[in-house]
């Protein structure tokens, strides 16, 4: 008997399929909806030769990364670097579905048979069509009331992505429940595949699952993990999964049961357990974290983490979220500690805010506030690996405008800072600025004339110290500050030289507050009030040549001339300048000092010379430059109002700085500044290496000499590494060596394994506060042992590890990417 191929519109039975198939697989979490079973002998046959179950079905679909199937995917969803197959399945993720709904279907088989009185019949290589869809079965049958559906004989559908199998599907087209057994399931964008006892749709939005199994370990073998569940259950409606019963299994041995989890099926947020958390620290013991996800509105949330450390006791954290329709978004999150044993019994806590207001194109406005009880808390409490402990604790108000006028920007601030040490004296504290408004506006052409103006003006406060107002030389006023800079340049420049002339006029005024004048008048004639204008005119000109050959060398002098006349500031106070730094661009800027206080007399000139030297492919192999500046009047304006041997030197030594990109994977680069007198004042040199397989090394030293009242003194040595040591092993490291005191500052040694489906990081590190004096006897560094599991697809219990090594090596990320998605 010949047999024909029949094309003709089916809707009724093709809703059935897809309305139970498609309408169970909504989200990634509802993959394992999609069925699959054996009924007859030889079917059954197949299923006990078979290795594992599902054997046929997944290796068909299972593919070599270099089968051309895999490679037209063009690297999409290609699965970890060491998994040697990927999924591919008949419909790519990136194809969308239409609604089952609104679609057309195309039945095609070898047999049908329309009976309005009884059964209609589908047989033989079933494929119902759709725009994004597939179903494939040996056999379909619909009643004759149109109310039951039955699907026979490996009924596969394919949609974005998921392919599922079945044997047979019992479905009531009126109730929409229906129910299949012995069920498979693919999911490519996961790289994740399972089965399921039994799978029974019970209503329109929820689909319940039996002994169901969830893993992303390649089907070839017995998977290192997966998920089994007694129980699923999936509400659509709600956008909310529930599972009873559920364990980890590795290697088939259960590690992890859990007898009842929530989780989200789709984007919507809804209250749940997130992931917990562990580690272990010599002063803080075990810790366990449990963080609770609190959707209390569509537009704010909240998070609750209770946390227990074995050493210090119970400990509660929080996190609030909120966006507001018309006022901007913003987040509060704190701590707190009752009694930590380990820190004499005293309470610790902190607190933060932050928002952030976009009010229209011009205006924005931010606030920030931090609280913490201690130095030490970041260091001893703070779960992140980036945080940093700060001295001086920032709490602001912000006003910003830009993008309104041309060339104008504005800022209005009220700043103050929280001292975490209290042994800080009260002269080395930072000002409270109660307000500030900045103000820069820039007009002209910036090929030709320009004008350009800068104010600041600002109330510096600082509330002293019984002991400091007792003591007359360790005094800090307070009062408003009020800094004018107008400067007019003209910019000429061409292919081959610049030329920059400028002149600018500069005002500084000072009013003490009426604390201050009352304690100066008591101890000094000082005047209530000083001002200070200072005109000053610079001329910034260079040179290029070019030399074009094999290789491209340019060479570009510079010359930078600077006057201002010499007015007396001594006994201004200084509220928040500094000494500029020492390099090579420093030495083309009037600027000595870093803030208002203090204008600057300048009389010198600066020489450079550049040398850049690039390869036919436009690496910069080579460039230095070299620079020294030569005065022709000695500096008398100060910051500390005391004289020092740099500020009578006729010159500066040279500043030297290089860099060279020896290949693609190697740099260079060092700074050097010396003296007048032949001495060192800072040096520094870092080779950066990246290789092709997943290696990179760091190196640097940084030196800085003690110049009292300019420069701290600072000598250490930076070292990282990451170095694969087989296909899936790599060890990785990373310290910083204190030369001065002779101890290491921060070390950090650790392995990390990746295999297909799962990942292993085991690391040790020993550190100290940022804030400790390491001489001090008492000062123990911090020491801890942590492990960092990933399974692929699943999950992470830990992402300490690479959040700390993505701070501390250079180019940590790129690398990290190349080595697990190759």
């Amino acid at each position: 008997m010949t047999q024909m191929k029949h094309q003709f519109k089916f809707n009724p039975l093709a809703t059935a399929i897809l309305t139970l198939l498609c309408g169970s697989s909504i989200s990634s979490y509802a993959e394992s909806t999609i069925p699959a079973s054996t009924v007859d002998n030889q079917k059954m046959k197949d299923s006990i030769q078979e290795a594992y179950p599902g054997q046929q079905f997944f290796e068909q679909y299972y593919v070599d990364k270099s089968a051309p199937e895999a490679q037209q995917r063009q690297g999409q969803n290609l699965g970890s670097a060491y998994c040697k197959g990927t999924w591919i399945t008949p419909i790519s993720p990136e194809t969308k579905a239409v609604d089952p709904d609104n679609a057309t279907s195309t039945v095609t088989a070898d047999y049908g048979h329309y009976d309005p009185n009884g059964d209609s019949v589908l047989e033989g290589n079933v494929l119902i069509d759709q725009q994004g869809r597939q179903i494939r079965a040996d056999k379909i049958t619909i009643d004759q009331t149109q109310t039951y559906a039955n699907a026979q004989g490996r009924v596969q559908m394919a949609q974005s992505g998921l392919l599922a199998q079945s044997d047979q599907i019992n479905y009531n087209l009126k109730t929409q429940q229906g129910d299949l057994n012995n069920s498979f399931y693919i999911s490519e964008e996961q790289h994740a595949h399972g089965r399921a006892d039994k799978i029974a749709r019970t209503s329109e939005n929820i689909v319940v699952m039996n002994n169901a199994t969830y893993s992303t370990c390649p089907p070839d073998e017995k998977p290192t993990w997966k998920i089994q569940a007694d129980k699923i259950t999936l509400n659509k409606e709600t956008g909310r999964g529930e599972t009873r019963g559920t364990k980890l299994y590795v290697k088939e041995v259960p590690v992890l049961a859990v007898p009842y989890f929530n989780f989200p099926i789709d984007d919507r947020r809804t209250t749940g357990v997130l992931t917990p958390s562990f580690g272990f620290s010599n002063d803080g013991g075990v810790e366990l974290a449990v963080p609770v996800y609190l959707n209390l509105a569509p537009n704010y949330d909240a998070t609750i983490t209770p946390r227990y450390i074995g050493n210090r006791g119970p400990m509660l954290e929080g996190e609030f979220r909120y966006l507001t329709e018309n006022f901007g978004s913003g987040m509060i999150w704190g701590g707190y500690l009752a009694s930590d044993s380990e820190y004499n019994d005293k309470d610790r806590k902190d607190l933060h805010l932050l928002h952030n207001w976009q009010i229209n194109n011009q205006f924005s406005t931010n606030l920030e506030y931090n609280y913490a009880s201690d130095k030490d808390y970041f260091a001893d409490l703070n779960n992140n690996p980036n945080s940093k402990t700060d001295l001086n604790l920032r709490r602001a108000w912000e006003l910003n405008y830009k993008n309104g006028i041309p060339g104008l920007k504005a800022q209005l601030k009220v700043e103050d800072f929280l001292t975490l040490d209290d042994t800080v004296a009260d002269k080395d504290r930072p000002y409270a600025r109660l307000p500030q408004f900045l103000l820069n506006y820039k007009t002209g052409d910036a090929q030709g004339l320009q004008f350009e103006f800068d104010h600041d003006t600002a109330y510096f406060k600082k509330d002293m110290s019984a002991t400091s107002l007792a003591n007359n030389d360790s005094y800090e006023p307070s009062g408003t500050r009020i800094y004018n800079d107008f400067s007019v340049r003209y910019n000429y420049r061409n292919p081959w030289s610049f030329v920059i002339p400028e002149v600018s006029l500069r005002n500084v005024n000072t009013f003490y507050d009426k604390d201050t004048v009352n304690t100066l008048n008591q101890t000094s004639t000082s005047s209530e009030n000083q001002s200070v204008t200072v005109p000053e005119f610079t001329l910034d000109t260079g040179l290029t040549f070019e030399k074009e050959g094999k290789y491209l060398q340019t060479i570009t002098p510079r010359a930078f001339y600077a006057y201002a006349p010499y007015k007396n500031q001594n006994g201004h106070p200084n509220f928040d300048s500094a000494t500029a730094s020492i390099n090579y661009d420093q030495l083309f800027s009037p600027r000595r000092f870093y803030g208002h206080d203090r204008l600057e007399d300048n009389n010198f000139l600066s020489l450079g010379l550049s040398y850049s030297l690039f390869d036919e492919i436009g690496l910069e192999r080579l460039k230095t430059s070299v620079g020294q500046s030569f005065y022709f009047e000695d500096r008398r304006v100060r910051l500390d109002n005391e004289s020092d041997q740099f500020d009578t030197e006729r010159h500066t030594g040279p500043v030297l700085s290089v860099s060279s990109q020896l290949s693609q994977n190697f740099t260079l680069g060092a700074n050097s500044a010396w003296m007048a007198n032949g001495d060192n004042a800072q040096r520094d040199v870092q080779l950066y290496y990246t290789g092709n397989q997943g290696n990179l090394y760091n190196v640097g030293y940084f030196y800085r000499k003690d110049i009292p009242n300019r420069q701290d003194q600072y000598d250490q040595v930076v070292a990282s590494f990451i170095q694969p040591v087989s296909n899936n092993w790599r060890i990785m490291g990373h310290a910083q060596y204190d030369l001065d005191n002779n101890v290491a500052r921060e070390y950090l040694l650790g392995v990390n394994y990746e295999a297909c489906c799962w990942g292993i990081s085991v690391y040790g590190r020993s550190y100290y506060n940022d804030l400790d004096n390491v001489n001090d006897d008492s000062v123990k560094p911090k020491r801890a042992i942590m492990a960092e599991i990933s399974l692929k697809g699943l999950g992470g219990f830990n992402n300490k590890l690479s959040s700390l090594l993505e701070s501390r090596i250079l180019g940590f990320n790129k690398i990290n990417q190349s080595w697990t998605q190759r």
